[in-house]
């Protein structure tokens, strides 16, 4: 997938400067009315124009200036990832932050690498999806406070998978070369001084107690009741986990291996 660059909206000098054109698009009347009436109360925002589908909201884009669009992912007539792909390769290009019914991790990732500025769903507060278009507005990304850990937890998931997948296919080139000139020598990892391996990561007490749970087997929710915590707080440090082991998943961190000097020993 094409990566976006992240939005670019700037803070503005001028109260008059910072007035956002809006467009709403999405297919319930009910709900266009409603986020209307919501954005009416802020000075910020004005809605310049709204589409029940992307099609008419194409249209409108040809005759008129939008710097933000509000757009559900599942309209009738196209792909709500693809309605933002397209969007954002327009010239000059609206920020786009998505407002739906649904959200899952796929879906938002999707979003977020498309280049949106944000992801609300629509059962947000409305003191809190206006704070989140106030935080958008200073150029910060629209997410809610409980999305906001999760969507960064997300990227960094992506960029150690796609870490992992060129350290592979750097593997494989190496397996077929070596396969092409067997004659040639390529010093294997072990040979590598020791300085410049990385040294082993360091778990916190309280993530070696987590850690050994999910040796075990044990859910966050099994964890959190051996431990007397939250299963929020287990979902921390299995995060933190995941990234110093510089792993995506709970398979891989189980089986995770540790060196020390020529000696391997599991994680503890």
């Amino acid at each position: 997938m094409e990566i976006q660059p992240p939005p670019t909206n700037k803070g503005l000098d001028s109260q008059a400067e910072k007035i956002q054109r809006v467009m709403i698009v999405d297919d319930h009347e009910v709900f266009r009315y409603g986020l209307s009436k919501l954005l009416a109360e802020s000075e910020s925002f004005r809605i310049i124009a709204d589409a029940s589908n992307y099609e008419d909201a194409f249209i409108r884009l040809q005759s008129v200036s939008i710097d933000l669009v509000l757009l559900d992912l599942h309209l009738p007539d196209v792909d709500g990832i693809e309605a933002l792909h397209q969007l954002k390769h327009r010239s000059p290009a609206p920020d786009v932050i998505i407002i739906s019914a649904t959200i899952d991790d796929d879906t938002l990732l999707d979003a977020l690498l498309a280049g949106a500025s944000g992801y609300l769903t629509k059962d947000t507060p409305a003191f809190e999806m206006l704070n989140a278009l106030k935080a958008y507005q200073r150029g910060e990304m629209a997410l809610s406070s409980a999305m906001a850990s999760h969507a960064i937890f997300l990227l960094v998931q992506h960029y150690s998978m796609l870490e992992s997948e060129l350290t592979t296919y750097r593997q494989n080139q190496i397996q077929a070369l070596r396969q092409q000139t067997p004659d040639i020598v390529i010093p294997p990892v072990s040979s590598i001084p020791q300085q410049t391996r990385n040294p082993p990561p360091v778990l916190t007490p309280q993530e070696e107690k987590v850690y050994q749970g999910m040796r075990r087997g044990w859910s966050n929710k099994q964890i959190a009741a051996e431990l007397y915590i939250s299963r929020f707080t287990v979902g921390k440090h299995v995060q933190n986990i995941l990234r110093k082991l510089r792993v995506t998943n709970r398979t891989q961190a189980v089986s995770y291996t540790l060196f020390e000097g020529d000696e391997e020993i599991e994680a503890q």
